[in-house]
């Protein structure tokens, strides 16, 4: 019985918890970190600003739970799929690195796609140079980012990535280029009033249209114009 009563605790705190975090996410992305209130975040969640501060301590401590929450789930996508790819330890071939990059770039579409309100939250922090996120980052989880740092020097070592890239450069590019395109597209759609940019459409196709162009510049010449080749050929030829 009192087993029972545990665990229904558990599930309500988590619940509550959970609450608190997603009300948390919708004021940041408004008012960023400095205007944000606690107040209103205890408001917008349904709950007593006292649970907020048992559960997090303080807004700094919402913020970085907050934070964590995105790293977690943003990275145990990536843990899996390198482990999916990688996990014998062998040289990596290029339909490996070609699909590992692909999964990797439309993890971080969909979930800010799905999730506006982190998009929001990164732009304000770097908007602010990243001071909020400074003081309070959350931990790297597990040792991933460094084994696919290690990958990716394999990669060159064995002609399947450009030998002149600079593995950091290549994997910070990749982690940014979705974020930048995302917080942008208000601006394009104002320059380019006669393109969709802002469609659900328009945000896939562009996702596959960057994909393409990333993994265009990292995989080798030979690699990539042969794929390139393969590609044009299986479309349909346009009508003159």
């Amino acid at each position: 019985m009192q087993r029972a009563l545990d665990k229904s605790r558990a599930r309500s705190s988590e619940v509550t918890r959970e609450a608190i975090l997603d009300a948390a996410g919708a004021i940041f992305a408004r008012d960023g970190f400095s205007g944000a209130r606690v107040d209103e975040i205890a408001t917008a969640a349904g709950h007593n600003k006292a649970l907020i501060f048992h559960y997090f301590d303080d807004k700094l401590g919402l913020y970085r739970a907050l934070m964590s929450r995105t790293k977690e789930r943003l990275f145990t996508q990536f843990a899996e799929a390198f482990e999916r790819f990688f996990a014998d330890g062998a040289a990596p071939g290029y339909a490996q690195v070609e699909a590992f990059a692909t999964e990797c770039l439309h993890v971080i579409f969909d979930y800010y796609i799905a999730h506006p309100e982190t998009t929001r939250i990164l732009a304000w922090e770097a908007a602010e140079g990243w001071q909020t996120f400074a003081s309070c980052a959350p931990a790297m989880l597990g040792d991933w980012p460094q084994r696919i740092m290690d990958m990716i020097k394999r990669a060159q070592e064995s002609g399947v990535v450009r030998a002149t890239l600079d593995p950091y450069i290549l994997f910070t590019t990749m982690m940014s280029v979705p974020l930048i395109h995302l917080v942008s597209l208000r601006r394009f759609a104002l320059q380019f009033p006669e393109a969709d940019f802002t469609s659900p459409q328009a945000i896939a196709h562009a996702r596959d249209q960057l994909t393409a162009l990333l993994l265009s510049g990292m995989l080798t010449p030979t690699q990539t114009s042969s794929q390139t080749s393969s590609q044009t050929s299986s479309q349909p030829a346009t009508e003159a």
